[in-house]
């Protein structure tokens, strides 16, 4: 008899096929331990730690004794890899007698408890579960440990104590692979990251190889600011470290950056208001440029510079460009005023590019040759937000001016924040200057409605009550968008009012660099700022000190102006040789980095204000996905 073909059988009968064929299959739950096992390390390598955690669970719930622990805890490191903290503790919590387990699964268990305390921002807690010995642990588990360890001690801003960890950890790693790559730019990239002096005063007892690193970090992050010194320092440093990893790795690159960063286009015209309004924040960038370029000038390097007045306006600037183009111009910085950059930016094209110190609305980005960098506020608080969600917190409050800037602030830390998966809660708006105050701060800590649950209930009981308000609870933190002056007045008051143990984050305009003013009443704010402003030695901090000396009359108004101007000059080669900035330079505004509408990016540093001082914090990340353990090796036989 003939076969029938299934298209062809009944639609009944063809369902009911289907569905034998299906039981046929075996689901995974029935697949042998060995196949689920395999399946779940491949979901790990893929980065599927849900669908991972989910197979080892199921592999825990089947095993016995000694397999039945390695299952949960490899379901734990999955979980936390998937960001389910909460799980990854729950199930270690179902591992009793640990003591009992052998070395290395004793290490991994240990490993994750310090990767989830760091994950919650309890660095102390979590060094401590990396006191175990090494001896006894295999390459991988020891290489593990001091990744994670390093981790700890960045966050614990040891950067020497995170090199040092991170060095050893590459005698543990394949010789030449890949992990060896990655572990050495694990190390500079955190580095280069960081804005503090490095070189100088190092703890006793680092290997060599680990001062080198540091050494080395030190030279490239202070060559933006002495540009002159760069190549002398390397030279002195492969003298002293010519077996060094980063000999290969990384000093040819830095020393074509530099001359890519001192290759200068020979004729720029600088745009700029030269009177009115404007010239004063105007000075002060065209000062902080000639900083720059007298650094450079007795080298040969050094461009020839012109000055035109660009006005305020749109039609100012658009003159004053095409006066430098006919006179010669290679390259053009500024102007300085938004309403000059939009004028610029509206032109059909640019036959010479220009570096314009303030940027267009979001999304605009004008024609090729046309980049944008400036101070942006909007930035700042974009930043703020991002410390928040890294500090842990995911519930906050608003307080800002009632106009326009207060506006724009406001929506871009809420945005920000949204973006991050935060919750704003509220926000409440002050008149700058003050006026309202205490009325800005009850409404927006919900004061206002707990005073007037009391007295609904002191009519009701008709008998005056003892009482005191309370705020609302639910809050993680506050953010304020306000100048110095203004701070100075909200911040005590945020204390009176029952907030006092409330973190605060605010931007830059919260600190003023004038050692006359009382800044104790600023404690507890939390702030991100320029490294020309933060910075208290080494290079940036005896440009500062000169610059304050050599213009005092108006650096107190318009000290990052200063900075600005500096950076900007030192932008020129890169933008004007690559049309890039490739890597993220270290300026003395930021870490600098271009995005794809050609507008320079500033990473901040962070700061708080302690006992009336500005103290720098150490950097912080959304927080990563751990690094995957290693299988567990097996069990040792009696």
């Amino acid at each position: 008899m003939q076969g029938t073909p299934l298209a062809n059988t009944s639609r009944p009968l063809a369902a009911l096929l289907l569905m034998l064929l299906a039981a046929c299959a075996v689901s995974p739950s029935k697949q042998p331990p060995a196949t689920r096992e395999a399946q779940a390390q491949e979901f790990m390598l893929e980065g599927k730690y849900a669908d991972a955690a989910k197979l080892y669970e199921g592999l825990a719930s089947g095993a016995q004794s000694l397999q039945q622990t390695e299952f949960l805890v490899s379901a734990a490191e999955a979980w936390s890899g998937a960001g389910n903290g909460q799980r990854s503790w729950a199930l270690l919590g179902e591992i009793k007698n640990t003591k009992t387990l052998y070395p290395a699964l004793q290490a991994r268990i240990e490993i994750l408890k310090a990767e989830l305390d760091l994950a919650g921002h309890q660095p102390q807690v979590a060094l401590s579960h990396l006191r175990f010995p090494f001896e006894p642990l295999p390459n991988e588990i020891k290489a593990q440990a001091l990744l994670v360890r390093g981790r700890i001690h960045v966050a614990m801003d040891d950067l020497p104590s995170a090199v040092q960890d991170w060095s050893e950890r590459e005698t543990y790693l394949a010789p030449n692979s890949k992990d060896v790559a990655a572990n050495e730019q694990l190390i500079w990239q955190t580095l280069t990251a960081s804005h503090a002096p490095l070189g100088a005063k190092l703890p006793a007892g680092l290997s060599p190889t680990s001062r080198g690193w540091l050494e080395l970090a030190d030279i490239q992050r202070t060559s933006w600011e002495q540009p002159d010194k760069f190549a002398l320092a390397i030279k002195d440093w492969e003298s002293r470290y010519p077996q060094h990893p980063g000999m290969q790795q990384l000093v040819p690159g830095l020393l074509a950056k530099q001359q890519a960063l001192t290759s200068f286009p020979p004729r720029v015209a600088v745009l700029l208001p030269l009177s009115g309004n404007f010239q004063a924040p105007a000075d002060a960038v065209r000062d902080g440029l000639l900083a720059a370029y007298f650094q450079l000038a007795n080298g040969g390097s050094a461009p020839e510079l012109s000055y035109y007045d660009s006005g305020t306006d749109a039609a100012g600037a658009q003159a004053a460009y095409q006066r430098a183009v006919t006179d010669g111009a290679s390259m053009v910085i500024g102007p300085l005023t938004k309403d000059g950059v939009a004028g610029l930016a509206a032109q059909s094209s640019l036959p010479v590019p220009v570096l314009a110190l303030n940027y267009l609305d979001t999304g605009k980005s004008g024609p090729a040759g046309f980049y944008q960098f400036g101070l942006l506020p909007e930035g700042e608080a974009e930043q703020a937000a991002e410390r928040a969600v890294a500090e842990g917190y995911t519930r906050g409050m608003a307080l800002v001016s009632n106009d326009d800037f207060g506006k724009r602030m406001l929506s871009a830390f809420s945005a920000r924040f949204a973006q991050l998966g935060g919750s704003l809660l509220n926000t409440g708006s002050y008149a700058p200057g003050g006026g309202n105050d205490a009325t800005a701060i009850t409404e927006l800590l919900n004061l206002n409605a707990s005073q007037d649950r009391e007295e609904h209930l002191a009519a009701t009981l008709s008998k005056r009550l003892e009482f005191e308000p309370r705020r609302r609870q639910d809050v993680q933190f506050i953010f304020l968008a306000a100048n110095a002056e203004d701070a100075r007045r909200i911040q005590p008051l945020i204390g009176y009012y029952h907030a006092d143990d409330v973190p605060v984050f605010s931007t830059s305009r919260v600190y003023e660099l004038n050692s006359n003013v009382d800044n104790t009443v600023l404690n507890g704010i939390t702030f991100d700022d320029m490294p020309w402003t933060l910075v208290e030695s080494g290079s940036v901090a005896d440009m500062r000190t000169e610059v304050e000396k050599d213009w005092p009359g108006n650096f107190a108004a318009n000290s990052r102006l200063y900075a600005l101007g500096f950076d900007a000059y030192r932008l020129l080669p890169l933008l004007y040789n690559t049309h890039a900035i490739g890597e993220p330079v270290q300026g003395v505004t930021g870490l600098l980095s271009l995005d794809q509408d050609r507008r320079v990016r500033r990473s901040l540093d962070w700061a708080s204000f302690d006992d009336g001082s500005a103290s720098l914090l150490p950097p912080l990340t959304l927080p990563a996905p751990p690094v995957t353990t290693p299988p567990a090796p097996p069990a040792p036989t009696p």
